[in-house]
């Protein structure tokens, strides 16, 4: 019986990159090279942004305390939302929303005074700057073994955050991190911001075993700034403000 050579099957991405080869050679044809190549790098950004977080990475760790109002718009275009601080009327909050994180920008005399990233998915693990760990990724207590500052609401949105000093080799900002009431936060989450801030109110003065327990939450998110903490987590957008304003389904 004579041997017969079965067809080698082709892969997934063989077969892709001939059909961007094809596409490519036919648009050379055509004198389009121009053309091909923006459509071939929004395609490529798209697909990667499809898959990945790797160009949301990207762009977020070109921010720094510090730089312009008109380079970041360069970068990330104008903002989707904007209101005034409440308790320092030369800055403005700049929001940008995106349906794997969102984007606070706290801007001052047209320069960046501090920014704050919230993941909403699960996988949108994005590294925290001055340190080794991402959000979405270890416990709060996993990341500083102790804190002197907290701030923490549970009325027009549930969060716990907590502020620590960078000291001078990063400029003295101060780092924040917290757990926040959007995107992937559970029931569980919910109720612990809720006794701690319930014992708060109550006037407890030893809320050493809440506060532990909200210390276990998995921060999704963080805050680098040069402003006061509590100013900065002003910032953070009400419930109503967060679905009306900027939610992206």
């Amino acid at each position: 019986m004579d041997n017969v050579e079965k067809p080698a099957k082709v892969s997934f991405w063989s077969k892709l990159q001939s059909v961007a080869l094809t596409v490519v050679a036919v648009m050379l044809s055509l004198g389009q090279w121009n053309d091909t190549k923006d459509a071939v790098s929004s395609a490529y950004e798209s697909f990667v942004a499809n898959w990945t977080n790797d160009i949301e990475y990207k762009h977020l760790s070109t921010l720094h305390v510090g730089q312009t109002q008109a380079y970041i718009t360069s970068i990330f275009g104008n903002p989707h939302v904007s209101k005034k601080s409440k308790s320092d009327s030369e800055i403005v909050y700049f929001y940008y929303g995106n349906k794997k994180y969102q984007l606070t920008l706290a801007i001052k005399d047209k320069r960046l005074s501090g920014y704050a990233v919230v993941g909403l998915n699960s996988d949108f693990q994005v590294s925290v700057p001055y340190t080794t760990q991402t959000l979405l990724s270890t416990p709060l207590e996993q990341h500083f073994s102790q804190t002197d500052r907290y701030f923490s609401d549970a009325n027009n949105i549930e969060y716990y955050a907590e502020s620590h000093d960078l000291g001078k080799k990063a400029m003295f900002y101060n780092l924040i991190l917290g757990a926040v009431n959007y995107g992937n936060f559970s029931a569980s989450d919910r109720s612990s911001v809720k006794q701690l801030n319930a014992d708060l109110d109550r006037g407890i003065e030893d809320v050493s075993t809440a506060l532990a327990t909200s210390r276990k939450l998995t921060p999704n998110y963080f805050a680098v700034t040069e402003l006061a903490p509590k100013v900065m987590v002003e910032g953070l957008l009400t419930h109503f403000e967060y679905k009306t304003l900027l939610k992206i389904d």
